[in-house]
């Protein structure tokens, strides 16, 4: 069996030299591929950076700072990120950007290891240039190469640029005879053909996962307008999807603390659970989340050397 990861990250930002510089991840996005098959599983992870996201960033990606202010830093869910990626062939569109972003990332947390020793990188810009000279090897370009559909891709975002990202990989490697990565050239018979009709498979949900996913989706619709109030009336927040999120958007007072405006956040959301899920649903996520902090301790006793 061969696992292949497609990842994408998106930042507050990058230095002129376009290394990470003080910038730092605010999105990472992967999606799985088992033996040259898309298995629907994913893993999106937005984290709170601690710092600005540059105008020029949010212009591409549109995640702005008032998004992620409610959001776990980096080192509180890299465990995910780490255990989703390792020994897997990790695809990568300019492979050095989020690289080094990444290991930025590790460094700042103590970790000994660089994303190089979790997982092998393969850089798709360098084997896109290989296999299609004379051309633009930018994702948007690829696209129309290859007659992968972007019509979803307004803005960037890591999600869907991984999704983008393995469709693409596959369509570029999909005729190939053979394909030696050392090797200057690349041998293929002909253009990979998406086959008629061909459907992602839905993969089986468990209760766990489902109330999980519903959880984090609550914690999204919270800071995302999507109806703004008459004249002395609040403004609406929820998911564009389905109505049951609907809620009032919660704004922080110019003078309330951040404790405090957290801590409105966190009621509003414990009411809204409490609509949303049965009692049941809620001790399967209760449970769920008892298990998670449990894992993440001992991940963090595991790489970091912690005794208790």
């Amino acid at each position: 069996m061969k696992r292949q990861v497609a990842l994408d990250t998106e930042t507050t930002g990058k230095s002129d030299d376009g290394t990470p510089g003080e910038h730092r991840i605010i999105e990472v996005g992967c999606v799985e591929i088992i033996d040259r098959k898309v298995t629907g599983r994913t893993l999106q992870l937005y984290v709170n950076p601690e710092r600005p996201v540059d105008q020029e960033a949010f212009k591409v990606h549109g995640i702005s700072n008032e998004f992620l202010k409610d959001k776990p830093k980096f080192e509180e869910v890299a465990h995910e990120l780490i255990d989703f990626i390792r020994g897997s062939e990790l695809l990568i569109h300019n492979a050095k950007f989020d690289v080094g972003f990444m290991d930025q990332e590790w460094l700042r947390m103590g970790l000994n290891e660089k994303t190089s020793d979790m997982a092998h990188v393969v850089d798709t810009v360098s084997l896109a240039m290989k296999l299609c000279p004379g051309h633009q090897v930018n994702l948007d370009n690829l696209c129309k190469l290859y007659d992968v559909d972007r019509s979803s891709r307004t803005l960037h975002g890591a999600l869907l640029d991984a999704q983008i990202l393995a469709e693409v990989y596959l369509a570029m490697t999909g005729g190939q005879a053979s394909l030696n990565f050392s090797e200057e050239k690349v041998v293929f018979n002909e253009k990979w053909v998406r086959p008629e009709g061909i459907k992602i498979p839905v993969m089986p949900l468990s209760e766990e996962c489902h109330v999980v996913h519903m959880e984090k989706m609550l914690s999204l619709a919270q800071s995302h307008m999507i109806r703004k109030g008459d004249e002395g009336q609040p403004s609406i927040a929820g998911s564009d999807w389905s109505d049951e999120f609907d809620m009032e958007l919660l704004v922080k007072g110019e003078d309330e603390k951040k404790g405090d405006f957290k801590k409105r956040l966190s009621e509003q959301k414990k009411m809204m659970l409490e609509k949303i899920f049965t009692p049941q649903q809620r001790e399967v996520l209760a449970e769920a989340k008892k298990k998670d902090n449990e894992a993440q301790e001992a991940w963090l006793d595991r790489v970091l050397g912690r005794k208790k």
